[in-house]
């Protein structure tokens, strides 16, 4: 038996030769079976090539018309395939969303995968990445990564925020000294992630939406290595060490000249001797924290907080948080460790 798809390219050769041949022509002259006869005109019509009506001699239509048809039902097809995969993705997304919840929750405890080797790590991530639906935090310390690694690192994380999972990541201060370090900084806070720096940051961390942590380890024979960490208890603690180092952190700078004279020049002579706590308080002023999470951070009452903050904004002859923000960098208080 002639293939459908063969008998449809006879059948329209012939009736392109012999305008007004019947069917009952085509099919005795092309030697094909009733079966395959009508499949190759089904064809033929579904595709716009002919057209048949209760007459025996089916219509030719222009090949302008055909391939019109043709590509329409072609983005007919697509536009419906597209609405699937948005279906297929949002309830893959919830299924995996509930694994990792469920795994995080199995076994009654603490759970930690030593994961050894670049290779083993990198897809671990990667398929951590690939399954996060809220949120991923990051710190990263030691020396700057290669403009390379930075690159492919920049291609997943503008995979991850386009899918509208909120990316916070905190960087070692020594980015902003390298032209392609600010360059990766820059692009991360343009794709959407919220970016930091710190002049010392504990440990290399990961945490996906609050299920799943990574962090780095000491090297097994001299092979990169992390632990795996699911459960709630020792996720919450990662998601601590995180907060921590997140507000204590400071902001990327707009630009590399705003490395240069500060647009306030406050004596030397004039600036106050800082605590640890007053310096926190600072940052956390100029970050636009609310009184009760900088109370909760500090470890403070929300009397002594106020107090606290009268004193600073004093030192600084500031009328309003803003103003204390503003004369705080110009000082360097934000700046410093």
């Amino acid at each position: 038996m002639t293939p459908p798809a063969d008998a449809a390219q006879e059948l329209f050769r012939f009736l392109a030769a012999k305008p007004g041949a019947t069917l009952q022509e085509a099919r005795e002259s092309l030697r094909l079976d009733p079966e395959t006869l009508g499949a190759a005109t089904a064809l033929l019509v579904e595709n716009g090539l002919i057209r048949s009506g209760p007459e025996a001699a089916p219509t030719l239509t222009s090949p302008e018309a055909g391939l019109a048809r043709f590509l329409e039902r072609e983005e007919e097809s697509l536009l419906r395939r597209i609405e699937e995969l948005h279906t297929e993705r949002s309830v893959l997304g919830a299924l995996s969303e509930n694994l990792m919840l469920l795994q995080s929750a199995s076994g009654g405890g603490i759970r930690a995968t030593l994961l050894e080797g670049e290779s083993e790590v990198v897809a671990a991530l990667e398929s951590a990445a690939a399954r996060a639906r809220r949120e991923i935090l990051s710190m990263h310390p030691g020396t700057p990564l290669p403009v390379d690694m930075l690159a492919d690192s920049m291609e997943r994380n503008q995979q991850v925020l386009e899918r509208g999972v909120v990316m916070r990541s905190i960087h070692l201060d020594a980015m902003l000294r390298i032209p392609y370090g600010r360059a990766h900084l820059r692009s991360l806070q343009e794709a959407g992630a919220e970016v930091r720096v710190a002049s010392v940051l504990p440990l290399r961390l990961i945490v996906v939406d609050g299920t799943l942590g990574y962090a780095s380890t000491a090297p097994r024979d001299g092979r990169f290595a992390a632990l795996e960490f699911k459960g709630p208890e020792v996720v919450h603690i990662l998601l601590q060490i995180f907060e921590h180092c997140w507000v204590h952190g400071g902001v990327v700078p707009p630009s590399a000249e705003s490395a240069g004279p500060r647009t306030e020049q406050v004596p030397a002579c004039a600036e106050p001797e800082l605590g640890e706590r007053e310096r926190a308080l600072v940052r956390m002023l100029a970050q636009g924290l609310k009184d009760e999470a900088i109370a909760r951070y500090l470890g403070v009452s929300s009397r002594t907080l106020r107090r606290l903050m009268a004193e600073v904004m004093e030192n600084l002859e500031a009328e309003s948080r803003f103003q204390a923000g503003v004369r705080a960098m110009a000082r360097g208080w934000l700046d410093q460790p």
